[in-house]
């Protein structure tokens, strides 16, 4: 069989038992001429491979539809390359309707969506019915390499054929790189035939994001069925090639037949970790520190020496690091110990930022520092106490450490206006860190002939040391004495009266009795 071209168009013609003429006036030895090139495509095996590959090529078959012979009376095999735009010639040989269907998607012809009216061929391509001398022409492109089925869907499960599109594969191992930066690495490309695929495949590569640069050796390789070939992908990072994660993609086309493989590349800058073993420190102003672990660990690789460092929010905030740099190995680790003091900075919340540095790398970590002022809690038992004229009443003080305060701490009580005396026992203590102590304050109110006037009185109890002073206050209330309790030293006073007065008339008689008086009068 001999290929035509025809205004640029490559024409193959199949074996059929009858072939329509374009026209009655064709000659008498151009018919015959004609039918007997048909009668010999009859003859050849079912084997033959009636459609030569042209690769990249516009491609244009007739096919003749016999019910239920086959088309072309036989259902030929149809070969064509992935990537060319075919031409399907059809027309009836036998009178009767017909529609041809190319199952692309391998659903058969249960589904007929883009057979016409409808007008998409996105799937699987459909003619128009045609029957008589008609005829009708389909035309779409082969993307995917592959055997499928074409179909008259009027006279299935006659007329049934192959229709292969051959083309290649293309595979990378491995399919993901990691490397640093300054470095390179490999990965194999695998080129495979598919459905009889014979050809040579240029390469090329793309890279996105723009980062690393990619290269294969060799750029072009031929296969065939059974024999692979291999290209060797180079990706290569620089000095400032960015971390991150980019794709190379690999191409292969021979002519319009082309396929796509991807690499993941993944860019790491060896680097560090730096992490405290705390994140929140407290120390208290001028008379603590305290501290935290600092843990330098190896990321991607990284080995080398780190000096370490600081930046606080506050001035008298004091950092200092032991040791102050730390050497690690390629997957280690180590630590330093921050230690935390402050003297004079005012109590607050602050944060301490902590710098690790090697070189141009640097990392960081932060901890919150808390800084609190030495201080003490006053507390009393009562709140209020009530009491009368010449009495006393009395409550217990209690003193707490705050931070760490520890010292002598003196009593004073206050009253607002004169009234009652207060008093402290002890007068003075001393407290220790994180402790409490205690003082009973006793309220005295004066009775008699000068009675601590009644009412209410507010003693403001102040406690000091130095300059550092808390108060608290208790309410004091002076009640007078009761009626009934201030009869009973009246009714002592009449009877004792008496018994002076009836004492003193027996002293009188006894008296004048011995001085030899006349018996005074008996009085009644």
């Amino acid at each position: 069989m001999r290929p035509l071209s025809v205004s640029g168009w490559l024409i193959s013609y199949y074996r059929c038992s009858r072939l329509v003429l374009a026209t009655a006036k064709i000659a008498f030895r151009t018919a015959s001429a004609l039918f007997l090139l048909g009668l010999s495509l009859l003859l050849l095996p079912q084997t033959h491979q009636l459609l030569p590959s042209v690769r990249g090529s516009t491609r244009t078959i007739h096919l003749v539809g016999y019910y239920p012979a086959g088309w072309n009376s036989s259902d030929p095999t149809i070969t064509v390359q992935q990537g060319d735009t075919v031409t399907i010639d059809l027309s009836s040989g036998d009178g009767v309707p017909h529609q041809f269907l190319l199952d692309f998607d391998g659903d058969g012809i249960s589904d007929q969506s883009n057979c016409p009216p409808n007008s998409s061929l996105t799937d699987d391509p459909c003619s128009m019915t045609f029957s008589g001398s008609g005829t009708t022409s389909l035309t779409f492109t082969t993307n995917s390499a592959g055997s499928f089925k074409y179909y008259c869907t009027i006279h299935y499960p006659y007329m049934v054929g192959t229709f292969i599109v051959q083309g290649f594969s293309m595979t990378s191992n491995p399919s993901s790189l990691t490397m640093g930066q300054s470095s390179s690495s490999t990965s194999t490309i695998t080129l495979s035939s598919e459905h009889g695929f014979t050809g040579t495949i240029s390469l090329g590569t793309s890279v996105s994001p723009t980062g690393p640069t990619a290269s294969l050796m060799p750029m072009s390789v031929t296969v065939s069925p059974g024999s692979p070939a291999m290209s060797t992908l180079t990706v290569s990072t620089g000095a400032s090639t960015p971390a991150g994660t980019y794709t190379v993609t690999v191409n292969g086309a021979s002519g319009s037949t082309t396929n796509t493989t991807t690499v993941s590349v993944t860019v790491i800058i060896p680097g560090f970790s730096v992490s405290s073993g705390l994140s929140t420190l407290g120390v208290i102003q001028g008379s603590s520190s305290n501290s935290t672990t600092i843990t330098l660990t190896s990321l991607n690789g990284f080995s080398g020496t780190i000096t370490l460092g600081s930046a606080v929010s506050q001035a008298g905030l004091n950092l200092s690091f032991n040791p102050a740099s730390v050497t690690i190995s390629s997957g280690g680790s180590g630590t330093s110990t921050m230690n935390v003091s402050t003297s004079t900075t005012p109590p607050g919340f602050y944060t301490a930022t902590i710098n690790g540095m090697s070189g141009s790398t640097t990392n960081t970590t932060t901890v919150n520092i808390s800084v609190t002022i030495p201080d003490f809690r006053i507390k009393t038992s009562l709140p209020s106490l009530s009491m009368t004229q010449g009495s006393t009443a009395s409550t217990t003080i209690t003193l707490t450490s705050l931070s760490g305060f520890k010292g002598t701490l003196t009593f004073t009580g206050t009253v607002s206006q004169p009234g009652p005396t207060v008093t402290f026992s002890p007068a003075s203590v001393t407290l220790s860190s994180g402790g409490t102590v205690t003082s009973d304050m006793t309220v005295s109110a004066a009775g008699g002939t000068y009675p601590t006037a009644t009412g209410s009185y507010p003693v403001t109890v102040s406690v000091t040391n130095g300059t550092l002073t808390h108060t608290t206050t208790v309410e004091v209330t002076v009640a007078s004495v009761s009626s009934g309790a201030s009869s009973l030293p009246l009714t002592l006073l009449i009877g004792a009266g008496a018994v002076i007065i009836i004492a003193a008339g027996i002293t009188i008689y006894l008296v004048r009795r011995r001085a030899g008086a006349k018996p005074a009068t008996k009085v009644i």
